[in-house]
């Protein structure tokens, strides 16, 4: 059996969703849940504050010595010893500024860290970890030349003893922390630093202890209570429930007192509702039925609450979340039927309960069952909720994928879901919205689940897992640009409709994200298009192009240059799919219009050299119907040549090059330009210079060579 010291019971907040997938303002919640708990999440400014109030462990210097010189350390120490503070505050120590993050080698991506040119700092839980995986992750590390604190008990780290000497850590006296930690809070003037009370239930205590004390001292002060208030509420009420209990051996009391702490505050009704359910469930059947029941008279009487509006709610700071933790403590039997009705309550059908109570109980449950170890119930529940209220999935998968205990679990599922075909489409939708807040703290790990959940999902879950990321790029845009394109480079492994799938998502964030980068990530997307070209399913081809002719809107040079560079490529002439994706790729760049109507990459690009454009111009003459725009391409081309006097050479060069070699080629352009010309004398000088350096046969050539000639000097101007 495995338990947390400093069991946190949440959902007190209001939420909603709308629609068929998570809605907004519930994803907002859940993520300013989620940095408001360091367990999950380190922010810069949780970090500052945690090592602005700590109290040095008795060996700090030691553990810091051995962190500056080996890059890893590994603390050990019971909960509550302040290991992760102490583990956070040697890794700024030894740099200061250094950016800490949890890593799981596990799950993470290693080679990630190898890549980093940034020095980052990790912490990483012992318990979730494998000897091989950790070896990686620590030989990555000192490539990268990064730092790691290894934090667990001496039982969890005990399994890379042949590798990885363990530091016990050595805390500072409760006393101190708790000093600490009400100078924090602005009370070092108080008389609470010398509560005699407060300092003797220290003498045992951890400096986690000290550090809850402190919390409620400042809590309960604020809300008027007094020291005997603070002493009961850090002792868990554990006399006060003791008693209760004791005095109240009648099982529907006992009924009444549990419903009431899970769900106030609630009015009667539901208390008594949900009262009645879990005696169902525990299979109490009173004689009387419903006569049975304290009266509602009594109810606040037996219950020790207040009543506000008819709705139930106790005084005692944190009275309610300690009656659930005494009752899994002491009747460990009945704790999986506890959460079993906890579970049941958000969907009763006779309770009917509004949406703001259904989240706060699918809180409590996810909060349970995590502190009791029961990832299988989360994930059971997960699956079951999805199906017709992916709401209470959403929120019970959030607010355990990163829990310390179970958090490893629930995501092995997550990633299980995610890699499976059939997986309900409600419950990929969940799955994506929860790997937003999974990204908060391992961004990898969850664009590892969100590649799968674009591999295998409809267009609807891809847009979703387009959102997911682009919000985390907002957060580790680096991170996310790298996966994007290598989820691009990979998707010609899978089947054409797998391919797309992914490429879909991969190719929009990666145009979405390209203007905050610079010319290496730019030449990055550059290449990776030429290998989807050489790789990719011939279906795909309309839709690389598509992504290119979107990239060349704000970078058209470089995209022209690879469609050059394609369409000259291979060493004969024979059309291969490289040559012929570059040279449609040309095409639809040519047909591209500036405000005058002409060819927009002939008029804003530098003085044209002919030959750069003999390729795609010989390879679209020797089969004009392969490719859609060739006649558009043809003709807007030479519109601007016939507009722009000055490129008018360069222009007809380039045309009349790639057709010299081939009569074939020669009788398609010449076609093509008499029909375009045909009627408009405005036309005839650049239809005329083609004409005469392709016409065939030759003597036909000359002979308007002759005419033309003869033409312009007897009548200028025609």
């Amino acid at each position: 059996m495995t338990t947390i010291e400093d069991l946190t019971i949440n959902g007190d907040d209001s939420q909603n969703v709308i629609g068929n997938t998570v809605g907004q303002s519930l994803i907002i919640n859940q993520i300013k849940n989620v940095r408001g708990r360091p367990s999950m999440f380190l922010s810069e400014k949780y970090i500052a504050g945690r090592v602005r109030v700590y109290v040095p462990a008795l060996n700090h210097d030691q553990i810091a010595h051995v962190l500056a010189r080996d890059n890893t350390v590994a603390v050990s120490g019971p909960d509550g010893a302040g290991v992760v503070t102490t583990a956070i505050a040697v890794l700024r120590q030894v740099r200061p500024g250094l950016r800490i993050q949890w890593f799981s080698a596990v799950e993470d991506d290693v080679d990630q860290v190898a890549a980093k040119t940034r020095c980052h700092g990790y912490l990483v839980r012992a318990r979730d970890e494998d000897s091989w995986r950790l070896r990686s992750f620590l030989e990555a590390l000192r490539t990268s030349d990064g730092f790691a604190v290894i934090v667990g008990t001496a039982v969890e780290l005990r399994r890379f003893a042949d590798f990885l000497q363990a530091v016990d850590v050595e805390p500072p006296p409760a006393e101190k922390v708790y000093h600490s930690h009400l100078a924090r809070r602005g009370l070092e003037e108080s008389s609470w630093p010398y509560w005699g009370r407060g300092l003797e239930l220290l003498k045992e205590a951890s400096p986690s202890d000290a550090r809850r004390l402190a919390l409620l001292v400042d809590e309960i002060g604020r809300e008027g209570g007094d020291e005997l208030d603070v002493e009961r509420a850090y002792l868990r009420w554990a006399e006060e429930l003791a008693t209760w209990f004791g005095s109240h051996q009648n099982l529907l009391d006992q009924t009444l007192m549990i419903a009431a702490a899970a769900i106030a505050p609630a009015d009667e009704i539901q208390v008594y509702g949900a009262a009645l359910s879990l005696a169902r469930r525990l299979e109490i059947k009173p004689p009387g039925g419903g006569l049975a029941w304290t009266p509602t008279k009594s109810l606040i009487d037996l219950l020790e609450t207040g009543r506000d509006n008819d709705r139930v709610f106790f005084r005692r700071h944190g009275y309610e979340k300690s009656v659930l933790r005494h009752v899994c403590v002491e009747y460990p039997l009945a704790r999986m039927e506890l959460l079993s009705w906890l579970s049941a309550l958000p969907t009763d059908d006779v309770l009917a309960l509004e949406a703001p109570l259904s989240h706060r109980l699918v809180g409590v449950f996810a909060d349970l069952a995590a502190g009791y170890n029961a990832p299988e119930k989360i994930t059971q529940m997960a699956r079951s909720w999805s199906e017709d209220n992916h709401d209470l999935a959403y929120l019970v998968l959030s607010q355990t994928c990163l829990h310390p205990v179970v958090g490893g679990r629930v995501r092995q599922k997550l990633y299980e879901w995610s890699r499976q075909r059939q997986t309900p489409q409600t419950l990929k939708l969940t799955i994506v919205r929860v790997c937003e807040i999974l990204g908060q703290t391992h961004p990898s790990l969850a664009l590892t689940r969100l590649r799968y959940l674009a591999t295998f999902g409809n267009e609807q879950v891809r847009q979703e897992v387009f959102e997911v990321a682009r919000s985390l790029a907002e957060f580790d845009s680096g991170t996310v640009f790298m996966t994007a394109l290598h989820w691009a480079r990979t998707a010609t492994d899978n089947s054409f409709k797998d391919a797309f799938r992914r490429l879909n998502v991969a190719m929009r964030l990666l145009l979405d994200l390209l203007p905050d980068f610079g010319d290496a990530e730019l030449r990055a997307v550059m290449e990776t298009l030429d290998q989807l070209v050489s790789d990719g399913h011939p279906r795909l081809r309309s839709y690389i192009l598509s992504w290119a002719c979107a990239l060349a809107a704000d970078h058209r040079s470089p995209v022209l240059t690879l469609a050059l560079t394609l369409a000259a490529s291979g060493e004969d002439g024979t059309p291969n799919t490289r040559r012929t994706f570059g040279t449609d790729l040309f095409l639809s760049l040519v047909i591209s219009r500036d405000f005058q109507g002409l060819s927009s990459i002939l008029t804003s690009a530098p003085p044209i050299d002919p030959l750069i454009y003999n390729s795609p111009w010989r390879i679209a003459l020797h089969n004009p119907g392969v490719f859609s725009h060739f006649d558009k391409a043809l003709r807007l081309w030479l519109d601007t040549a016939a507009a722009r006097e000055d490129l008018r050479p360069p222009l007809v060069s380039a045309l009349v090059t790639a057709a010299h070699c081939d009569p074939l080629r020669r009788q398609r352009l010449i076609t093509r330009v008499r029909a375009w010309a045909a009627g408009n004398p405005y036309r005839r000088t650049v239809k005329e210079a083609i004409l005469i350096r392709a016409l065939l046969p030759e003597w036909h050539r000359w002979l308007l060579m002759l005419w033309v000639r003869l033409r312009t000097t007897f009548t200028p101007g025609m």
